[in-house]
Formats: structure tokens, C-alpha cells, sequence
């Protein structure tokens, strides 16, 4: 999942992965941080807590809490992509203990023993997940991983520039040709969104269903107000322009935006869409998984879980945190999708795929929408 936190304001910059103590560094929303010199870490100490985040991803108030409340230090080394937090663990790098992968990659880092699995008696706060975030398919039991905060797909606008006139993927995959629109450049979330469309789950392998995606997806980029490929960030400045009348995006990427001009929206498609979860996992090789659990079990906190929520800007799995949110994403349906929408089919979590045809298949789909 991507971090879009007050992307509006890092537009353009490159944030490179630096370890540095949350606690000795005050943020500022929207704001870089500068690194500071990574700190010992005495293996088995019991005082020390390396954690592998994405950027901006965690109030640092409640890291300074926590190093507070239990006399310990937490680290905090930052990446931007799945792609770069695991080659940096697969390269044997530095010695985390809690790491927080997509769901989509949990499963490839049980194949490369990466994880251990979870000590459920050091959790209670489990509890607090919702029903529908436990137990999904790229983890079942939760074996290795706890929900952390989740992002589902939808479609943006500016009313003051157009109003769709319902919540529809037919906006975009339908016979209108006119309005100007922007897709994800990700290839699953735009295959994704094709298959929802048409009926199907966006983690399919059946080959018929994935020919049809393609087929619609060819006509869909060959459109007059297909306005090309891109993400959260680039698309919500169109919006905010008035240079689109829609946009496939993240709703997460989209708030900040719509604090900045109350005109600016973002639905769910009434025919279903993709869901994106984080996840918290002990590492195999981590020095202090005792305080791992301690630091994820404060996590699941009601009060904590609620303001990360209210800091990133992301939907948390915590039902009991929800009464605690800030009333502004309280308040955005898209951030709270009906409960059903879990159990029916309507938000499917963007799955690993087999290897195989099938992946073939993904594959050369968006290497044809791309070369176009």
C-alpha cells in the first residue's frame, strides 16, 4: 500500500529509508524527517525495539509513549515499497522485530522464513479486530499477522467541476467516452477494477475472465478523456485543478485533498472493489520478540489504534477504536465501508497470485495498457 500521509506537501521528493529515534525527533505532518545515527541494538535485550514501517506511518506520540511506559527504545527504519522491505531482509540486513508487510506479500515471506508466528497469548488485545479483518485468506488464523490499517480503491472527483451521478466502475468501463479520466498505475488495481466491473472476483485465475478484463480494459485506454496512468499523489492534483472529472485512487490519498477543498470526494463503486490491508509481523530473526508483542499488543489499544487512524489518515480494522476516531473519517463512507461488503463478495483483498499462466496472463494484460 502506498503512503500518501499530506502527499500534498512532499510532491516531488524522494524519502529515503533512514533509521532514526521517533522519540528525539518531533514530526510534522507532511514533513520529512531527518536521520540520526542508528543505535546499538544488544541482542535479547528486552529494552531495545527495531521496527521496519513505512514512512509517516505511526503517531510518534505513541512510540514515545511506549518507550515511556515500558523504560525501552524503539527504532524506526523507514521503506517506501514491499519490493524494498523484503530485498532488504532477504539481503540479510539489519536485525528487525516487527515489520509491516501488505497482505498480498505475507505468504511470500512464510515461503523465505521470514516470520515466526505469533504468540496469541501475548496479544490479548486481538479482540478488538473486527470479525471481517480476521482469519482472510493471506493469513488464515492470523497465524503471522495482525491487521494494521487498511486502504480500499475508489473513484474520485470535483463537484466543482463534475458530479457523477452515482458510484458506478461504469463511469469509466461503460460506453461514455467524454469524460476525462485517470487510472492507477498499478496493474492490479486496474485489472482489479475491470474484473469487479464485470462480475468478478479481482483475484481470479480463470483465464476466460481475465480475457474479458483485457478486452475491456482495451477499449476503456483507447477512449478520448483517458487521460493516462497514475498515482495517488498526481491524481488528487488534477482534482484539486480541475483538470479530471474522475480518478481511480486510493481512498486514503484522497482526504487530504478534501480538507483542502470540501469540493473534492471519493465514493466506492457500488459493484464492488480492491482492499489493501498492512499487517504487523514479528521477524524470524528478531532479537526481542517478547517486546514485539508487547509494542503490537499496545497497538490493538482502542485508544491507540484510534489515533494512528486519526494521524495517517488510513481506515483502522479496530472495531473498538472506531468510536474514537476523529468525527472527519468517521464521517467519509468510503473509509467505512458497509461490514457486509466484507463477508458478500464487494471488497476483495488484492490476493498473491499463483505463478503460472495466470500470472502471465496480469502480466502481459498491463504491459499491452502501457505500451498503448
Amino acid at each position: 500500500m502506498r503512503r500518501p500521509l499530506l502527499g500534498a506537501l512532499l510532491i516531488g521528493v524522494t524519502l529515503l529509508s533512514g533509521c532514526y529515534r521517533i522519540a528525539q525527533t518531533p514530526a510534522v505532518k507532511g514533513a520529512s524527517k531527518p536521520a540520526t545515527p542508528t543505535l546499538a541494538v544488544t541482542r535479547g535485550d528486552g529494552k531495545t525495539l527495531r521496527v521496519f514501517i513505512w514512512s509517516e506511518y505511526i503517531d510518534p506520540d505513541i512510540v514515545a509513549a511506549f518507550e515511556k511506559a515500558n523504560g525501552v527504545k524503539v527504532l524506526l527504519d523507514t521503506y517506501e515499497s514491499n519490493e524494498a522491505m523484503l530485498a532488504k531482509l532477504q539481503g540479510g540486513g539489519s536485525e528487525y522485530d516487527i515489520a509491516v508487510p501488505s497482505n498480498y506479500v505475507i505468504q511470500t515471506m512464510v515461503r523465505a522464513g521470514l516470520l515466526q508466528p505469533l504468540r496469541k497469548a501475548l496479544l490479548p488485545n486481538l479482540k478488538n479486530i473486527g470479525p471481517g479483518f480476521l482469519n482472510a485468506s493471506y493469513d488464515p488464523g492470523n497465524t503471522y499477522s495482525v491487521p494494521y490499517q487498511y486502504a480500499a480503491t475508489g473513484l474520485a472527483f470535483n463537484t466543482s467541476r463534475y458530479t457523477p451521478p452515482t458510484a458506478s466502475w461504469n463511469l469509466i468501463f461503460g460506453p461514455q467516452d467524454t469524460l476525462k479520466f485517470i487510472l492507477l498505475d498499478d496493474p492490479r488495481e486496474v485489472v482489479g477494477a475491470a474484473l469487479k466491473f464485470l462480475g468478478f472476483s479481482a483475484n481470479t485465475t480463470d483465464v476466460a475472465q481475465l480475457r474479458a478484463a483485457r478486452d475491456l480494459l482495451r477499449h476503456t485506454v483507447a477512449k478520448r478523456g483517458f487521460q493516462g496512468f497514475d498515482g495517488g499523489p498526481g491524481t488528487r492534483n488534477k482534482l484539486l485543478a480541475k483538470q479530471i472529472d474522475l480518478g481511480q485512487i486510493y481512498v486514503g490519498d484522497l482526504l487530504i485533498a478534501t480538507e483542502e477543498d470540501e469540493h473534492v470526494q471519493v465514493q466506492l463503486p457500488q459493484e464492488g472493489t480492491t482492499i489493501s490491508m498492512d499487517t504487523l509481523v514479528v521477524l524470524k530473526r528478531s532479537p526481542n520478540p517478547e517486546l514485539a508483542h508487547r509494542f503490537i499488543n499496545d497497538i490493538l489499544e482502542a485508544e491507540v489504534g484510534a489515533a494512528i487512524s486519526n494521524y495517517t489518515y488510513y481506515a483502522t480494522p479496530n472495531a473498538a477504536a472506531q468510536p474514537l476516531l476523529d468525527d472527519f473519517l468517521r464521517e467519509v463512507p468510503a473509509l467505512n465501508p458497509p461490514a457486509a461488503w466484507l463477508t458478500n463478495g464487494k471488497l476483495d483483498f488484492i490476493g498473491e497470485l499463483p505463478s503460472g499462466r495466470p500470472q502471465r496472463l496480469y502480466d502481459r494484460i498491463w504491459t499491452e495498457l502501457k505500451s498503448r
